[in-house]
């Protein structure tokens, strides 16, 4: 469905990992997320559309988008080109640890 590169290990040593996405045009992500861990990212290349929570938002290279934990996510590529974002997100945090 789409290329995933993630730049850090996935160890304890982590509390993060950072990821790059990338989506050819038309290829989405085949559910809708939803997870106890926030997330950022940054659009580096292309264009398409985020959803969060029931709202839909046009994005495109240079956007930075924050998404809270537990709210529904999904995305797709628009356009005729490649999409490319940098994603951050938490992975070793005990959700109920603030």
């Amino acid at each position: 469905v789409f290329e995933l590169r993630k730049l850090l290990p996935a160890t304890q040593e982590y509390d993060f990992n950072v990821h790059v996405m990338d989506f050819q045009p038309g290829q989405y992500l085949n559910v809708k997320e939803m997870h106890y861990n926030q997330h950022g990212m940054m659009i580096l290349q292309g264009h398409g559309i985020q959803r969060l929570g029931d709202r839909w938002y046009p994005v495109q290279a240079g956007d930075a988008i924050w998404m809270a934990p537990m709210v529904p996510q999904w995305y797709a590529a628009l356009g005729s080109s490649r999409t490319r974002y940098i994603l951050y997100k938490d992975t070793a945090r005990d959700p109920l640890f603030f």
